[in-house]
This record gives structure tokens, C-alpha cells and sequence, in this order.
């Protein structure tokens, strides 16, 4: 939940906004018809951001937005009119954004704003810059809109960077010593592709644009920019890889717990199979314990938070391995690297954890178990043999007693 200010004296545009910011449950919104009432709702509140009238009649030159800025809070501006000279002022100033109070498409960016700026606090955009000044521009108009800067001062310090930290957005220059912006590119797209990591060109010769796309990145700015310009393409940009990301996620995960779906974890193990060489890959099968009885006596909603609370700790366990969830109760865990030996010591460990829970539903306690099967492929990897191995050790624990964990044993001669 985040807290907005908004400080505008007109009803009809307040009344659009309280409509538009109540169709997001995560931002409160508290208004203020002028500047004094503003400053008395900072003294009882702490703020996000700020939206505010250019023109208020306590404030008529905008001093709420110096002041709002002054507080520290990201500021975007409503105005009915626009110059240039007001338009530097307000750039220079360091707001946000300003919007034109036009339609109700202007009032649908102000909430899209917000939610941008809270977004883009998950994310960090590297700087690529020989020139100290250059660097400090990009950096104070990517910090205004709420991103986490990391600078660079040519390719190579960019590299380390990239190697030792996750970035969203890389930003680079194209006029550098020793390596240009370009052949800088070329070296990351061998490691990070364009779903994983935007980037952006930057030069004063605009011929260098296209050698900037067709190497790899995804847009080209000339220098110099307009800021607007400069937010839009960021947005932009930023935008696309979410929805990637998302549609991603629709195509790869189980849409309940959040884990990998069955098509997703057989591609992976796919995968393995083709780049094993020699590595020894361990399979894991869960079922939990009773499901059924779980669902007939508290109900689907408990036997969804059953699964949930489980899938959680197996992600939780297990980040170096892939968990998916594989059918109705059953999920399973794909170990490379590992013997079956430490396999098993890994989810007994977890399977103790789970098995000591008490699960609070609708006022009901729910105790949670699994019973899992293991084996492991040293050479050659079977998909569907390794599954149907795996799937009759864990038949197995669940004819022993369940709540236990079986390693199968090794062929004798």
C-alpha cells in the first residue's frame, strides 16, 4: 500500500481522480483543495508522491510544487497551460512529469505514473559513460522516476557489473575510449538476451543509430534529448519487458502456486539432457499426504492454501533446483549436480519442516505431510523413464506409511 498526496481546487478533475485511483486497491489517496490544507495532511501523513495543481489559489506559481519537492516526494504536475519558459522551470525544478488537464486519458496517465514510479523501484538501470557529466545527467532523470542508478565509466567496468548484479535496463554512450557502445553491446548479447535485459544507445551522431539496433539494442536516443523523450522511450521499453515477463510467466508457471508448470519443467529437463554431459541430475516426486481428505473435510479453499503454503517452502528450499507442480497434488523438483544421496537429505530436511506446520484455515488447523520418491540419471537422461522411476519410488513411501522419503535402490546385478 502506498500513500498519494493530491493537492488540486478543482472538483470535477478531484472527482475523476478519486475514481481512478479507487480501481487500484494498493494506493490511498488523500485530497487537498489547497496549499494549507496540504501542508496540515503532511504534518499527520507520510507520502509516496505528489500530484499538484501548477496553479492554486493560495499557490498561484506553483509554489506547492517547490515545496512538495522540497519534502523529498516525487512531484507531477497538472497545469491547464504550458510555455517553454514554465516547461524548463519545471524540468529544472526536477518533477517528475507534468500533464495537461485535457480529457480523461490525461487524469488515466497521472494514476499510470504512480503506479510506474512504484514499479520502478524493483528495478536497476546501469549507466554507460566515459563522461562524468553525462553519466550524472542520465542518472538524476532515471532517479526522479524512483530507479536504482549503478554507473559505469567505460565497457569493461560495465561487464563486471553486469556479471556481479541484475539489471533491467542498460543505458549506454556510444563515443567511449577503447570500446565503443556498440561493440560493448555485441559482448552482452552473447550472454543476456532481449527478454532479459533493454538497452538503450545513446550518441550525437545520429548515422550510429542503426548499427546501435541491429546489434542488439532495443532503442537509440540523439543526443541531446528532451527529458519527455527521454521518459517515454524508458517507459516504454520497461513496459514491453513486463508484459514479456508476464506472458512469460502465463506460459511457464502454475497459475496457483506460482511454481513451474509441467510443460516448462519437462523443457527443462530436456535441456539437461542435452547439456549433461556426464553430470549426474536427480528427480524428485512429491505427493502430499491425504489431499483429498483435506478438500472433502475443510474444503477447495484449504486444499488450495495446502498447496500454496507447500509450493512456498519447496521455492523457498530449493532456489538452485527447478520445482514444478506436475499434477493435482504432486509436484516435483529437478536437482542437477547432486548424488542421490544429498538429494535425499535435502527434501528429508524439508519434509521434517513441512511435517511440523500447522496450517491456520478459517479457523481450522490443518496438518500438512508429503511422502516423495527419488532417483537419479548419472548418463543419459530419460525424461519419461526418470519420471516413471521417481513416481514408483514415491508409491512406495506412500504404501510404507507415507510421510517419508525413499531413494531408489540400486540395481544389483
Amino acid at each position: 500500500m502506498i500513500r498519494v498526496l493530491v493537492v488540486e481546487d478543482s472538483s470535477t478533475v478531484t472527482k475523476v481522480l478519486s475514481h481512478l485511483f479507487a480501481q487500484d486497491s494498493s494506493i490511498e489517496v488523500d485530497f487537498a483543495a489547497n496549499f494549507a490544507v496540504a501542508k496540515a495532511l503532511t504534518e499527520q501523513n507520510e507520502y509516496f508522491a505528489a500530484v499538484c495543481d501548477r496553479c492554486l489559489p493560495d499557490a498561484p506559481d506553483g509554489e506547492v510544487i517547490e515545496w512538495t519537492l522540497a519534502k523529498g516526494l516525487p512531484t507531477i504536475v497538472l497545469t491547464a497551460r504550458m510555455d517553454e519558459e514554465e516547461r524548463c522551470r519545471l524540468q529544472g525544478l526536477g518533477v517528475v512529469d507534468y500533464v495537461f488537464k485535457e480529457n480523461r486519458f490525461s487524469y488515466q496517465y497521472v494514476v499510470q505514473l504512480v503506479q510506474r514510479l512504484h514499479r520502478n523501484q524493483n528495478y536497476r538501470v546501469l549507466v554507460v559513460d566515459d563522461s562524468q557529466v553525462a553519466r550524472k545527467q542520465v542518472k538524476d532523470l532515471l532517479e526522479r522516476h524512483l530507479f536504482e542508478v549503478v554507473e559505469a565509466d567505460g565497457a569493461a567496468a560495465a561487464m563486471v557489473q553486469l556479471a556481479t548484479g541484475e539489471f533491467t535496463l542498460l543505458i549506454t554512450d556510444y563515443e567511449m575510449p577503447d570500446t565503443n557502445g556498440v561493440e560493448l553491446i555485441c559482448q552482452v548479447r552473447e550472454q543476456l538476451k532481449k527478454e532479459t535485459l533493454s538497452i538503450v544507445g545513446l550518441s550525437g551522431q545520429e548515422e550510429v543509430s542503426a548499427k546501435f539496433i541491429k546489434y542488439g539494442a532495443n532503442d537509440f536516443l540523439r543526443k541531446p534529448f528532451f527529458a519527455e523523450e527521454f521518459y517515454c522511450r524508458i517507459n516504454s521499453l520497461i513496459e514491453a519487458q513486463e508484459l514479456n515477463q508476464k506472458l512469460w510467466q502465463r506460459a511457464n508457471l502454475d497459475y496457483l502456486t506460482g511454481v513451474a508448470n509441467r510443460r516448462y519443467l519437462m523443457s527443462q529437463l530436456a535441456d539437461l539432457a542435452l547439456q549433461s554431459k556426464g553430470q549426474g541430475v536427480c528427480l524428485a516426486m512429491l505427493d502430499i499426504d491425504h489431499f483429498k481428505s483435506i478438500n472433502d473435510r475443510y474444503g477447495h479453499q484449504a486444499g488450495d492454501q495446502v498447496l500454496q503454503e507447500v509450493a512456498k517452502e519447496l521455492k523457498q528450499s530449493l532456489k538452485r533446483f527447478i520445482v514444478g507442480r506436475v499434477g493435482g497434488e504432486e509436484f516435483a523438483v529437478v536437482m542437477p549436480g547432486l548424488t542421490g544421496e544429498q538429494a535425499w537429505r535435502l527434501i528429508e530436511a524439508i519434509r521434517r519442516k513441512i511435517s511440523s506446520m500447522v496450517l491456520n484455515c478459517q479457523d481450522q488447523q490443518i496438518q500438512i505431510s508429503f511422502s516423495a520418491g527419488i532417483c537419479e540419471a548419472n548418463d543419459n537422461i530419460e525424461i519419461d523413464e526418470l519420471f516413471a522411476r521417481a513416481d514408483e519410488v514415491m508409491y512406495q513411501a506412500k504404501e510404507a506409511g507415507r510421510n517419508l522419503v525413499l531413494l531408489e535402490e540400486p540395481e544389483t546385478a
